[in-house]
């Protein structure tokens, strides 16, 4: 006995084929028409990266409010003190918002102290 699709099913796959015809109708932007070429030898995207990574070799980013946090897992009002102590980089300005270079947040983060394990008998050093 064979299935009967429900109406809905055959206008769902309709509407998906109308907008991946119109998707291949648009014009990219023009910062996706020119990609550059892979090479085989360049570092991977952060996720794929195994073991400690090499600060960024690329040029420095600009991470916002919302970023800054999340790389250091503490509230905007915890980053303002570590700032005004002296122990986080301080912000830019950048279009009236404040924006932190990555390299420095970066250099801050390999800086940060490695825990002691139970049975290290020598203190160790940050790689």
């Amino acid at each position: 006995m064979a299935t009967k699709t429900h109406p809905q099913v055959a206008a769902s796959k309709k509407a998906a084929a109308r907008k991946a015809e119109n998707e291949a109708k648009r014009p990219q932007p023009h910062w996706l028409r020119h990609q550059l070429p892979v090479q085989e030898n360049d570092t991977p995207p952060a996720p794929e990266r195994h073991g400690a990574a090499p600060l960024s070799q690329g040029p420095p980013r600009l991470l916002d409010k919302g970023e800054v946090c999340i790389i250091a897992n503490v509230t905007f009002p915890t980053v303002w003190a570590w700032m005004r102590a002296g122990t986080f980089p301080r912000a830019r300005v950048v279009g009236g918002k404040s924006m932190w270079l990555s390299v420095e947040v970066e250099h801050w983060l390999a800086a940060l102290p490695v825990r002691p394990l139970k049975g290290d008998t020598e203190p160790v050093e940050a790689a």
